[in-house]
């Protein structure tokens, strides 16, 4: 590839060797300052395939003058931010190209210090971009020439949309974009043709299927025996799946319940979920990489974008939402040619998408059994650990209550002392971002009362078995229907005609592409061969008429002399 020598040398340091299929196909296009909209699956290598041949242009960026931010790259989650951060410190680490993080949960004057210096490419998370471009003087989008929509199809999950329109439209017009997704949905494309200037579109995995050495296993389970999850899973990774093994589940109540009860059993054990604060999240993924913990029990925040080598098995405690939910969940084991197992919990409601995947494996799917006995002893097991995890549960509950509190009087002292607290300006305001909230939340018209952690803890009655993962299932059942009403969604229709009109007001034809117009010439080439004698009889009889013009039909007289 025609690259600087200082990339190739960071390349062959981090030992790469060949380029993947969608590196093959973006970077000869990038270079060329194309706008693309890329669709790729997941550990296939895209954040290589667009930041190579952004670093190649910045090196030839003027070297005087004053520094401006010329490349922004848009992730949804902080710790794909912190990865692809990460990527490209190694890729440019042979170069003077500054880079810059800005996501939410580390410290904001910090990165307020480093966005004032204007580094050349800005690595962010929608909303702590915006929390800047108001709040950090001397910095704005106005000089990016390159603008990366990574994971496109997760931001628009997370609800981003407002904000990502808010961020496009401060970015200059004569930029380049580049846009990547796993999947491409109709959100996608609208957000494709609001951002993208005649975009060269490459798909190079629709991501419809799990990797080829993935071995795929399902664990079936009673509609009486929801209770059973537990015991299986403890069973699975205390005799089974002991080493560098990830848990999937739904909610973080459930993630930060078996982070507790595995933890009981004595095994290494992390956890990866929204109620972790970002110094937490990011050692707990730290610890995993570094196999300092065997077990990372995590939620979909870990299930896209994420490059943990090594991943063994994947366990899929609830099923998650969607076929494409499950290929990126099981899609963090079996990267780059390797080999890896996925188990699956299936309970009777969540046989419908068990069909699916079975339907679309390329490899047969195994049915796990767990032995009875061995169930009945991981039974009693957790039965005994149930009162010690109900006193940790109850212990958090309330340092949470005092802390609370605690802030509340602070809060009140600043007040007192006329301290008022900086209140950091956004683009909607607090009854728009209130409104949007409600309009997006799956579970806003539940009861208000289900919400209330008062009595969460103080007076409860023991719960029954099957209702420990109601929880979850609820939570999946409720996605699952908001997905069917948006797909069942009447599609818009178009605003504009096929037709271009002219400036005369006649109806034009429509433009043609460049494919079709070769196959125009083809066609013509055809015809012209099959009668080639006509033409010749034409042309050998043809004569100028008075006007000049050739006639067709008849031929003329001769002229007497």
């Amino acid at each position: 590839m025609n690259l600087s020598r200082p990339l190739l040398k960071a390349i062959s340091q981090m030992k790469f060797v060949h380029p993947t299929t969608i590196q093959a196909a973006t970077i000869p296009i990038a270079l060329e300052g194309r706008d693309i909209c890329g669709c790729a699956a997941t550990g296939t290598g895209k954040t290589a395939a667009y930041m190579l041949p952004t670093l190649e242009r910045l090196l030839y960026r003027p070297s005087s003058g004053i520094p401006v931010t010329r490349v922004l790259v848009l992730v949804p989650t902080r710790e794909l931010g912190v990865q692809v951060y990460q990527v490209t410190k190694q890729l440019c680490q042979f170069t003077d190209i500054q880079i810059g993080l800005a996501v939410g949960g580390l410290d904001l004057k910090t990165q307020e210090t480093v966005l004032r210096k204007n580094p050349d490419i800005v690595i962010a998370t929608p909303g702590r971009l915006i929390d800047h471009l108001k709040s950090t003087p001397s910095f704005n989008l106005d000089a990016v020439e390159v603008l990366i929509l990574d994971e496109a199809d997760r931001m628009l999950d997370e609800y981003f949309a407002e904000q990502m329109n808010e961020i496009i439209k401060q970015c200059s017009r004569t930029r380049q974009t580049m846009l990547f997704s796993a999947t491409m949905s109709e959100e996608v494309e609208n957000l494709a043709a609001v951002s993208l200037s005649k975009p060269i579109r490459l798909f190079v995995d629709s991501n419809k299927n799990v990797a080829y050495n993935l071995r795929q296993e399902f664990i079936r389970i009673r509609a009486e025996r929801e209770s059973d999850r537990e015991p299986i899973l403890a069973a699975l990774v205390c005799r089974v799946f002991k080493e560098h093994c990830m848990v999937f589940v739904q909610t973080k109540k459930q993630a930060h319940r078996l982070h507790i009860m595995l933890g009981l059993l004595g095994l290494k054990v992390a956890e990866l979920h929204g109620n972790l604060s970002q110094p937490q999240r990011l050692e707990a993924l730290e610890r995993f990489k570094t196999k300092t913990v065997d077990i990372l029990v995590a939620t979909d925040v870990a299930a896209r974008g994420l490059d943990i080598p090594g991943v063994q098995t994947v366990i899929n405690f609830v099923m998650p939402v969607t076929i494409e939910h499950y290929i990126h969940r099981v899609g963090r084991t079996a990267r780059a040619g390797r080999a890896g197992v996925s188990v699956s919990l299936a309970g009777e409601s969540e046989r419908k998408i068990v069909k699916e995947v079975i339907k679309n494996a390329r490899n047969p799917v195994k049915n796990r059994i767990i032995p009875p006995d061995v169930l009945e002893k991981y039974r009693n097991k957790l039965e005994k650990l149930e009162p010690e995890i109900a006193e940790i549960l109850q212990e958090e509950y309330n340092e949470r209550q005092l802390s609370k509190v605690e802030n509340q009087v602070n809060r009140a002292e600043k007040l007192l002392k006329g301290e008022a607290e900086e209140k950091r300006p956004w683009f909607q305001t607090k009854k728009q971002r209130q409104e949007e909230k409600n309009r997006l939340d799956s579970t806003f018209q539940k009861n208000k009362s289900d919400k209330k952690e008062k009595t969460k803890f103080k007076g409860k009655s023991k719960e029954a078995p099957n209702d420990k993962v109601s929880d979850e299932l609820s939570k999946v059942a409720l996605a699952q229907a908001r997905l069917a009403k948006r797909k069942h969604k009447p599609k818009r229709i178009n605003t504009v005609r096929e037709e271009t009109t002219t400036f005369g007001g006649k109806l034009g034809k429509k433009q043609k592409s460049f494919f079709g117009e070769k196959n125009d010439n083809t066609k013509i080439r055809t015809i012209k061969k099959s009668s080639n004698f006509k033409s010749k009889a034409k042309f050998k009889s043809g004569a100028k008429n008075k006007k000049g013009g050739k006639t067709f039909g008849r031929p003329q007289q001769k002229k007497n002399r």
